[in-house]
This record gives structure tokens, C-alpha cells and sequence, in this order.
């Protein structure tokens, strides 16, 4: 059975999937702009004291050369470290 956690991070997953489908198309078709930039704060974080957690999204044309990126997932989800892995 999967746990909430589980059925999160999937969903964070496909969304994520979606949004490079969506700005992907849209550059190709010409329909948005090549920089966007996308940020939030979670006003808490479990690993820096007193601290918060920045989110953000931006994408910035540069030469192909340039990008290590090639042949990777330019959206790279991090592993889930729930309180049972630690």
C-alpha cells in the first residue's frame, strides 16, 4: 500500500513532467517567453534551524555548448527523506 508521502511525490512528479511538456511546447510554438522565472518560500524547514525552504522554476536561453544539461532531465527531482529514512 502506498503511503501519503508516496502518492505526493508521484504527483509531484507528473506535475512537473507536465509543466516541461507545457513550457517546451509553448517555446517551440512561440507562444511564452524563453525566461521564466517561478518562486515561493515554505515558511519552515526540517533541516536548517529556524530556517525556510526557497522553491523555484526559472528557465534562460544559453549557447547549446554551454549546457551540461544535454541528454538529462533538466527538472531532477531529489530523493524524499522522510522521518523512517533518517
Amino acid at each position: 500500500m502506498r503511503t501519503d508521502s508516496t502518492m505526493r511525490m508521484e504527483r509531484i512528479e507528473r506535475l512537473l513532467r507536465e509543466l516541461r511538456y507545457e513550457v517546451e511546447r509553448g517555446m517551440l510554438e512561440d507562444e511564452i517567453d524563453e525566461e521564466i522565472r517561478f518562486q515561493f518560500i515554505v515558511p519552515i524547514s526540517k533541516k536548517q534551524p529556524d530556517g525556510v525552504v526557497v522553491c523555484e522554476f526559472r528557465t534562460e536561453p544559453m549557447p547549446r555548448y554551454y549546457s551540461d544539461l544535454r541528454g538529462q532531465n533538466r527538472l531532477k527531482i531529489v530523493k524524499h527523506e522522510s522521518a523512517q529514512d533518517a
